[in-house]
């Protein structure tokens, strides 16, 4: 499948942009191929926290302050093909995964759609897909795989096996929580318990309505788990998670448009949707060289009731705005994250909060080459807010390059 794949890449760098779509009988076919590739500088003031530079954990010796210069591969670039008959159409498209600077091959989408009526009665789409309760993909930041302020005041994408159903403005989806188990069963870690499986009773809900140039949209899901404690065997234990969000995106005139967006989530690490600012904690620092920005909002483990855990919920809420005109835009985002086992040394609880601000302006050199050179500054709080220690500041400057076919 590689070596075919690479093959279609080279077969289509050759190919003029206007020959991508042609038509075989009743079958429409769109071949289509995006190359992302940055090089960035990025310096981070780790406070009083201990890095590496290199985002990784911190062994022998470290450094608080970075600077390092990054030349890599964007983990969103990626190859695919649209393929049409008459209300069906199928969608399947590759890209690079793992980190920026040691890419990898990964699946990103693969799903059938068929619309009921021509599409009058509504569509519906089944198969690797991504979500629909997210507000993330208005904004277009570049020096973050293009995920906008992931951690700083929007969400984050990640496509799974999931159903939906779509008609009008509304939209309803059912995921499978395979991919999450992990977050799932780690939420559990120091509460006692050995054997940890992760079950899936029912899957994660979304739903989002669209009306003009507003969006409403929520997620749900009881994470499930079955585990031993003790003498007692194969308890099933659970954590609840959800988050709403709301964007709009109005134009302003001929050229200009606004973006706004907010949310709030509880647990909402449990699927992998909302992360908190920057992965300020002792193993990452504001890099692009390892893929991890972030840190997941999960609950922390608090006592026992009983044969039932009892957690401290993780909650966190944020919003960003951003302004386009012409080929600029300048955005800003800022969140705050809580969690009641969060105390500081007077045995107060403190909360996370992050903010992150970028611009950026998009140079088209020829039809499939453009340039983006953008600037970005991001500063997080502790993630335990303890006050003794130092906040971690972080400043990129950068330029992006994108090839599409």
């Amino acid at each position: 499948m590689k070596k075919i794949l690479f093959a279609l890449i080279f077969v289509l760098a050759g190919t003029n942009a206007f020959a991508m779509t042609f038509k075989v009988g009743d079958n429409t076919i769109d071949l289509y191929a995006s190359v992302r590739a940055f090089t960035v500088f990025n310096y981070t003031d780790a406070g009083d926290r201990s890095i590496n530079c290199q985002g990784g954990a911190a062994t022998g010796a470290v450094e608080r302050n970075c600077s390092q210069f990054v030349i890599g591969l964007q983990p969103n670039s990626r190859a695919g093909i649209r393929w049409t008959q008459g209300d069906f159409f199928i969608h399947n498209e590759w890209g690079t995964g793992g980190s920026a600077t040691t890419p990898t091959l990964n699946l990103r989408l693969l799903y059938g759609d068929y619309k009921f009526a021509g599409g009058e009665k509504g569509r519906i789409r089944i198969g690797q897909i991504a979500p629909i309760a997210n507000t993330s993909y208005f904004y277009d930041r570049k020096l973050n795989g293009d995920n906008a302020l992931q951690g700083f005041g929007t969400l984050f994408e990640r496509r799974r096996a999931g159903i939906n159903y779509e008609i009008g403005g509304f939209s309803v989806s059912a995921f499978s929580m395979r991919q999450d188990s992990s977050p799932v069963t780690g939420a559990f870690a120091g509460a006692g318990l050995s054997n940890i499986a992760f079950t899936e009773i029912i899957p994660r809900f979304e739903a989002a309505y669209k009306v003009s140039s507003l969006t409403v949209a929520g997620s749900y899901v009881k994470g499930s788990i079955i585990a031993d404690r003790d003498e007692n065997r194969n308890n099933r234990y659970h954590v609840d998670a959800g988050h709403i969000a709301v964007a709009a995106n109005p134009q302003i005139g001929n050229n200009a448009r606004l973006i706004a967006s907010g949310f709030y989530s509880v647990n909402a690490g449990l699927y992998q949707q909302v992360s908190i600012g920057g992965g300020f904690d002792d193993n990452h620092a504001v890099s692009v060289t390892d893929g991890t920005s972030s840190v997941w909002a999960l609950p922390s483990f608090k006592s026992w009731n009983g044969n039932k855990p009892e957690f401290y919920n993780t909650s966190v809420y944020g919003g960003a705005v951003a302004i386009v005109v012409d080929k600029f835009e300048a955005g800003f985002g800022i969140q705050s994250a809580a969690n009641d086992s969060w105390k500081d040394e007077d045995g107060k609880v403190a909360n996370q909060t992050g903010m992150g601000v970028y611009a950026n302006y998009k140079l088209r050199v020829a039809n499939n080459l453009r340039i983006t050179p953008e600037i970005g500054y991001y500063h997080s709080g502790n993630l335990k807010g303890f006050s003794n220690v130092k906040d971690t500041r972080g400043f990129q400057v950068g330029v992006q390059f994108r090839f599409d076919i």
